[in-house]
């Protein structure tokens, strides 16, 4: 991997960022990686050293991987931290490491975005979690629960102001429900096909990242008071748009606009540094 530093930033905080101490031991592949899509995995593996990233981007990561030494000073002494477990499934051996263990019980903290938990647990951090407790079951453990501790970065004492839905604390702990064994080994082993499929074939013959690994965005079609710039309401189509600005301007007697969203796959024109050079689906979203 190349880095680049465009916002100058110090060398101390560079050095941070760049020596990532992870590893997946001798683990074929991470639960991390197994959960994520096979095409941008492989296309890291192949290219890791032609791929560049910008040390800016990857500041919340950093933060995010040191929850470690917050749970250094919590964890009790019959708890188990960052226990790095695994099993082999088609042929391959999975690692997986979850924060912290104890009496029954599966934590995995998670530094994030107040958006990325407006909706509850997310897909991946579901997937992710069951994983974990599958680990730990064929390793001999009982699981009686798994949750998230959310650590909000974003967090703002008068976002409620703009959201109902919006957290109360800046803390948010989500139950994570509990897949069944045989759901669990089929998701796996699935996944584990998945990934051994895509590493032989060719850049290009991988199938794309799904709609959902791109975080895909549709069109939409946003009703907006005045000269405002939040919308008032964000329609699917341009005709239920037309018809709520219709509604909207005769209670309250203001008139209204309706604005064209485009839709965009958000992952790959953002957070993705395979980018142009290797993914022949980004090719596809920006001319050249």
């Amino acid at each position: 991997m190349n880095y680049t530093n465009s916002m100058n930033l110090p060398s101390a905080l560079v050095d941070a960022i760049v020596n990532d101490p992870y590893t997946k031991g001798d683990a074929d592949i991470s639960v991390t990686q197994l959960i994520g899509p096979p095409k941008i995995r492989v296309l890291k593996t192949r290219h890791r050293d032609e791929i560049t990233e910008d040390v800016s981007d990857m500041v919340w990561a950093m933060v995010g991987n040191n929850t470690h030494y917050i749970i250094d000073r919590a964890a009790h002494k019959d708890s188990l931290q960052e226990e790095r477990l695994s099993i082999t499934v088609n042929g391959w051996k999975i690692s997986g490491q979850a924060d912290l263990y104890e009496k029954g019980v599966i934590t995995d903290w998670k530094v994030t975005s107040v958006y990325s938990c407006l909706n509850g647990v997310k897909p991946e951090w579901l997937s992710q979690c069951n994983i974990y407790a599958h680990l730990f079951r064929e390793s001999g453990f009982k699981v009686d629960k798994v949750q998230i501790i959310t650590i909000l970065r974003d967090w703002s004492k008068f976002g409620g102001q703009r959201s109902k839905n919006y957290p109360s604390k800046q803390v948010v702990v989500h139950d994570v429900p509990l897949w069944s064994h045989p759901v669990a080994m089929n998701y796996i082993r699935d996944r584990v096909r998945a990934h051994q499929n895509a590493e032989v074939l060719s850049d290009d013959d991988i199938p794309s990242c799904t709609p959902e690994e791109r975080w895909h965005k549709d069109d939409a079609w946003a009703v907006v008071k005045g000269t405002n710039k939040r919308a008032t309401r964000v329609l699917d189509s341009e005709e239920e748009a037309e018809k709520i600005k219709s509604v909207l301007e005769e209670k309250t007697g203001k008139e209204h606009r309706i604005d064209f969203r485009e839709g965009e796959d958000v992952r790959c024109l953002n957070y993705c540094s395979c980018g142009p050079e290797f993914c022949n689906h980004y090719k596809t979203l920006v001319p050249f």
